[in-house]
């Protein structure tokens, strides 16, 4: 497969982005110059440095692999001042970074590219005078800080001076580009504070609806006393009463722009932009216009799709779903059959950790900070040919192999997949078309629910290992491993039942340690141990068949288990015993020897109730052993 060149274009919170026309422009330019797309992006962006926050921001780690060969830094979106910082500490760390800040006119040593803001805002403030014939035109823009706002502040400026008018500076108000500034003047107007306008042009739509709704509700009509004008083109200010004038800005040119100065710093060739995108007015009510119909039905359609998706979403129970399987493959499952609810999916990859729940028993111990060079798809769907599971890959390669195609570049979208600071993996997204078709809430909630659902699957495997753990040392014998009284309780009548129904023997043995007392007290407690060890793994030497063996007391034992015996088992038993044991008296060479006692049962199971019995008959054979034994040795 051909190898083609990775534009990285880096988001802070998406808030609109993904339908943004500046990322149709770069996506557009890259395909015109073979460039491969990957938009990292996170789903959440908050100021405090949360675990929460933590999980997602690790997305940006990706960004240091030797496949990205520029990046495109959507640095309006970084508004919580520290991750921001933490992205600009990033990038001074990576010396031969090639980047460009999207609608910035640069941040330190980085160039930036800015949309023509000037002219398209002056072509709102035209609409107000040519059409409506406003004189006393007011502009809002945002804080003072931002170049866009002293950009569109001269658009506004250009048209004024165009048509003979002065924009005098109690004309001109600086404010915050959202609703607390539109509030703050509406008030001021409706107390006189302010001198009415005939109109009001504000520098994004958000502030206009603000401003448009708050005039209302202190009785000023507009747009009948006071004319209202936005920008942006959002769909807020389609749907609102009034609807609300605005202008589609020229993004789609400043995205291809972005792309063209990036080839240029990659291959030293200078190409231009190919689509000499100036934005459109959009008329509402808010200054007088009717409504755009057109432009209206075109978004409520958009708007109606997103509402089925949600409805989709909300009715699946997709969160439930998920965690209500079992398995690790079951989990694979049912996320696959859920692909179909991101609408416009073409290929969806869930790239996990290698070791992304290793068992752990300091549970604090785990992946927080970026990704293991060794990866694997826990799941690869792809429309036209189902889905695959379980492939290695390196991080390295950025990429599932399977998400790029041959004859054309690609665009997807990254994300983390965390539980907090968690780190799990990440997931790759790609759309048929250039155009961002799953509303961005579906695609959070959606996401959300496969991380949550992978959390849940780790912690109940957890609990499940620690809970066989804890159920394995509670039927064993610390000392011997051997299972304990209550193992044998545990299997001991299912071993009866077995041979009952599979009509075969059963063996029982119980055996007893000489003179345990007499070690001890002899030559203390722990050679005592030690002789008891030697006659479990003695016993062990029995256990052939699958055979049970316990440690039923101090020094007492119980071997059963059910087989097709012959009835010379006992003497080959007693043989590997005592072989074991004289091999172990002769080696050790201790002051004392170990002996063992036992008496053995082995018969059909007809001719008894239960296994108790069979162990009495064995019981009362091994104490005549021990006394012929104890005979013997006097």
């Amino acid at each position: 497969m051909k190898k083609r060149k990775t534009i990285a274009v880096v988001v802070g919170t998406t808030d609109g982005f993904y339908r943004n026309r500046s990322l149709i422009g770069i996506i557009r330019q890259a395909k015109r110059l073979d460039y491969n797309i990957a938009v990292f992006s996170v789903f959440t962006l908050t100021g405090e440095r949360t675990k929460h926050q933590i999980g997602e921001e690790n997305i940006y780690s990706l960004l240091k692999t030797s496949e990205i060969a520029g990046v495109v830094f959507v640095d309006y979106t970084f508004w919580a001042d520290e991750v921001r910082q933490k992205m600009l500490d990033m990038f001074r760390t990576m010396p031969d970074l090639k980047l460009v800040v999207l609608d910035n006119d640069g941040i330190e040593n980085y160039e930036g590219i800015l949309s023509n803001d000037r002219k398209g805002f002056a072509a709102v403030v035209d609409h107000l005078i040519e059409v409506h014939g406003f004189k006393k035109v007011y502009c809002l823009t945002g804080a003072e800080i931002y170049p866009v706002s002293h950009l569109r502040l001269n658009g506004y400026k250009d048209s004024m001076r165009a048509h003979g008018l002065d924009p005098k500076d109690e004309y001109v108000f600086f404010g915050d580009f959202w609703t607390m500034a539109a509030t703050d003047m509406a008030e001021k107007i409706a107390s006189g504070e302010i001198e009415r306008p005939e109109a009001i042009a504000c520098a994004c739509d958000k502030a206009a609806v603000t401003l448009a709704n708050e005039l209302v509700e202190r009785g000023i009509d507009v747009p009948g006393e006071i004319a209202v004008t936005g920008y942006d083109l959002s769909g807020e200010a389609i749907t609102n009463d009034p609807s609300v004038t605005t202008c589609m800005r020229p993004d789609i040119f400043m995205g291809e722009r972005c792309i063209c100065e990036l080839h240029r710093m990659i291959t030293g060739e200078t190409v231009e932009p190919e689509d000499p995108d100036e934005g459109f007015l959009v008329c509402g009510e808010s200054c007088g216009c009717h409504r755009d119909v057109a432009f209206a039905h075109k978004y409520n359609e958009t708007d109606r799709h997103e509402q089925e998706s949600a409805s989709n979403f909300r009715f699946c129970s997709m969160q439930e779903s998920l965690m209500a399987q079992e398995t690790f493959d079951q989990l694979i499952t049912m996320i696959f059959s859920r692909v179909y609810l991101l609408r416009g999916v073409s290929a969806f990859a869930l790239c996990l950790n290698k070791d992304w729940n290793l068992f752990r028993e300091d549970d604090s111990e785990y992946i927080k900070e970026g990704y293991q060079d060794d990866m694997f798809e826990a799941l690869f769907y792809k429309i036209d040919n189902g889905e695959k599971r379980n492939v290695p890959f390196k991080k390295s390669e950025l990429f599932p192999q399977d998400m790029l195609l041959e004859d054309t570049p690609v665009t997807c979208y990254f994300n983390s997949v965390h539980f907090e600071d968690r780190c799990f993996g990440y997931q790759v997204i790609r759309f048929e078309n250039d155009e961002f078709t799953t509303p961005e809430d579906i695609y959070h909630s959606w996401a959300s629910a496969v991380s949550v659902s992978l959390e849940y699957m780790r912690v109940q495997e957890r609990m499940k290992l620690m809970y066989n753990r804890a159920f394995a040392n509670s039927i064993r014998d610390g000392m011997t491993g051997l299972y304990n009284r209550q193992g044998y309780e545990l299997y001991s009548k299912q071993v009866f039942e077995t041979a009952r129904e599979k009509k075969q023997k059963l063996l029982v043995i119980v055996a007893d340690l000489d003179d345990l007392k007499k070690i001890n007290d002899t030559y203390g407690h722990g050679e005592g141990d030690t002789a008891i060890n030697v006659c479990a793994r003695a016993l062990q030497t029995c256990c052939g068949n699958g055979e049970y063996c316990v440690r039923s007391g101090g020094d007492e034992f119980i071997i059963f288990g059910t087989y097709d015996y012959d009835n010379a088992i006992p003497i080959f038993y007693r043989s590997r015993i005592d072989g074991y044991l004289a091999r172990y008296n002769a080696s050790a060479e201790k002051p004392y020897h170990v002996g063992m006692s036992a008496g053995f049962f082995i018969d059909f199971t007809d001719n008894y109730e239960n296994i108790d019995e069979c162990l009495k008959l064995a019981d009362e054979r091994m104490y005549a052993n021990k006394a012929s034994r104890k005979k013997g040795r006097n």
